[in-house]
């Protein structure tokens, strides 16, 4: 949040501190609502997740299944001994199933589960941000807090590694690290690719929703409770953009790549065209996806 001296005299004419205010009480109230609930075999599934202390990947699954037997398989061939919970936010109900069954039907590696998340209380369109934000404080909260793990990665459902990655490395000797956003002076981690140290963060009052007032999307309330704290330059990941070429239609898009990670819902948003073009890509040479990708400069 601003402080309050920041607010113009205009601002406060117009009643927007009280408003911005107003807002966040709102959001703090949902979120604390929301949490409560439960997912089916919630408890069963804290305790699986116990078992695989040394660190857990988070994604959040939405109406795009075949995103998420994508991150599968990649997963599975460049860092099989990374757990990964599919936390499922569809709001369309045969996406649910469809994903359900990819992650029952998947033997491993990497360990697969599959959590059925309570309905969120926003549906996508404008509120796409805080219903992605409601979802990853639940996952924190009911979760990630009781495994404890001593690593917990957040990755968007269309982000595929093209390397062998090590993610527990990465924040064996910082709190946190991922793909930097800022407004100003203040700044966060891009809850799509971000890993941190359980052990350093896990005791903070973490929140992942939006910081309208100053500008930051979801992940943007842990600038005052975290990243604040923090120096920007040793917890940034590397960011480029990239091309892809598509192999059927022999046409190139933008995307980005966050250290060898391959964003590929593009950098444009291009939703499922784009993402069909790189899967294109992916299956045609996984291996060597990464090395053909072109340079953007």
């Amino acid at each position: 949040m601003r402080q309050l001296q920041h607010y113009t005299a205009q601002e406060w004419l117009t009643g927007t501190p009280l408003a911005h205010r107003l807002r966040r009480a709102r959001n703090v109230m949902v979120d604390r609502i929301y949490r409560r609930h439960r997912a089916p075999g919630q408890d069963e599934l804290v305790e699986r997740l116990r078992q695989h202390g040394n660190g857990l990947a988070f994604t959040v699954a939405f109406n795009m299944p075949e995103a998420i037997e994508l991150l599968i398989e990649a997963m599975g061939r460049f860092m099989p001994d990374m757990p990964l919970v599919v936390c499922d936010n569809s709001s369309d109900p045969e996406a649910r199933a469809r994903n359900a069954a990819i992650c029952a039907a998947h033997q491993g590696p990497p360990f697969v589960a599959y959590c059925d998340m309570p309905t969120a209380p926003f549906k996508g369109g404008r509120n796409g941000s805080r219903s992605h934000a409601v979802a990853l404080n639940w996952i924190f909260h009911n979760l990630i807090r009781p495994a404890a793990p001593r690593m917990f990665a957040l990755l968007d459902h269309d982000l595929l590694p093209l390397a062998p990655v090590d993610l527990p490395a990465l924040v064996a000797n910082r709190a946190c690290y991922g793909m930097v956003r800022s407004e100003g002076d203040a700044w966060y981690l891009w809850p799509g690719y971000s890993v941190f140290n359980f052990g350093k963060v896990g005791h903070l009052p973490l929140d992942f929703g939006t910081d309208t007032p100053l500008g930051l999307d979801t992940g943007g309330q842990n600038w005052s409770v975290l990243y604040r704290h923090l120096n920007r330059a040793e917890c940034s990941a590397d960011v480029r953009p990239m091309r892809v070429v598509d192999p059927l239609h022999g046409m190139t898009d933008h995307y980005l790549m966050v250290d060898d990670w391959l964003h590929a819902g593009g950098a444009g948003h291009g939703g499922e065209l784009a993402f069909a073009a790189v899967r294109r890509a992916y299956e045609q040479d996984p291996e060597g996806l990464r090395e053909s990708l072109i340079k953007v400069w």
